[in-house]
């Protein structure tokens, strides 16, 4: 079902959206709220690059210029509970968050990304002591918006196990749970027979930097982490940019044929 409720949310905004040029919008001029998963889902859908919106999301917030929704920001708890407890082994259950999902307008003016999240942050409720995000070296990523907002880098992560459709993009493995506790009827199939029926399959998954935000001053002084130094990618790599652009280029594709299936 999270699926087919992402491809309809992508088909709806696809059947709406007008590009917007906002190189031209003030700091002062943008505004952050919370906003529903179902406004933000179609968003996420169709230009995040894992083109699905976790079931897993608590906290969403959108940010606003010129009238209309230029940006949005899930937080969820998306990985387990294990990658905070190796932050800080006494954190309880609700003190802790994953920004799982970020997107904002392409034209947006340089440092947008930044202001948003740091927004975000500071609107996240009060019980929230622990944030978590990490970075996908299969997209190319490193993290730079989040040594641009200060967080902390704890390394990089060994990939593990994803889903993959017929299309080519990615879920997280416990997506096969999701679909049983929404479909009694296949509560019994094993993962090899619900996969078979879903169309997916296991591919690796790719290694991913870990960074963290501590929220609570107390628990920032407690932990007395030592940050390692900030990882950078090598941006003035041909054969790595020469993938970046493919991977726009089959993105702006399959957009393109959503559009045509509309029409």
């Amino acid at each position: 079902m999270t699926m087919e409720f992402d491809e309809h949310a992508r088909k709806q905004l696809l059947s709406e959206y007008i590009p917007c040029n906002c190189s031209d919008i003030k700091p002062h001029e943008m505004t952050v709220k919370e906003i529903s998963c179902v406004t933000a889902r179609g968003y996420i859908a169709t230009f995040h690059y894992s083109r699905t919106m976790p079931d897993s999301s608590r906290y969403i917030y959108g940010l606003f210029a010129k009238n209309r929704l230029v940006g949005v920001c899930v937080f969820g708890m998306g990985c387990g509970k294990n990658q905070y407890t190796a932050v800080y082994k006494d954190i309880q259950n609700g003190e802790y968050i994953e920004l799982t999902r970020l997107w904002c307008e392409d034209t947006l003016p340089k440092n947008s990304e930044s202001y948003f999240i740091s927004r975000c942050l500071k609107l996240l409720p009060k019980e929230i002591k622990l944030v978590i995000s990490f970075s996908d070296t299969k997209q190319s990523h490193v993290g730079y918006i989040y040594q641009a907002t200060n967080w902390i880098y704890l390394g990089i992560n060994k990939g593990g196990k994803m889903l993959v459709n017929k299309d080519g993009y990615e879920a997280h493995p416990r997506l096969l749970g999701i679909y049983r506790m929404r479909h009694p009827e296949l509560k019994n199939r094993d993962n090899e027979s619900l996969m078979n029926l879903l169309g997916l399959k296991y591919v690796a998954g790719g290694a991913k930097h870990k960074y963290i935000f501590i929220r609570d001053k107390k628990l920032k002084k407690a932990l007395h982490i030592e940050p390692l130094p900030y990882p950078k990618g090598d941006t003035k790599n041909t054969d790595n940019m020469q993938m970046l652009k493919e991977k726009q280029e089959n993105f702006q594709m399959a957009l393109f044929d959503d559009l045509e299936a509309i029409a």
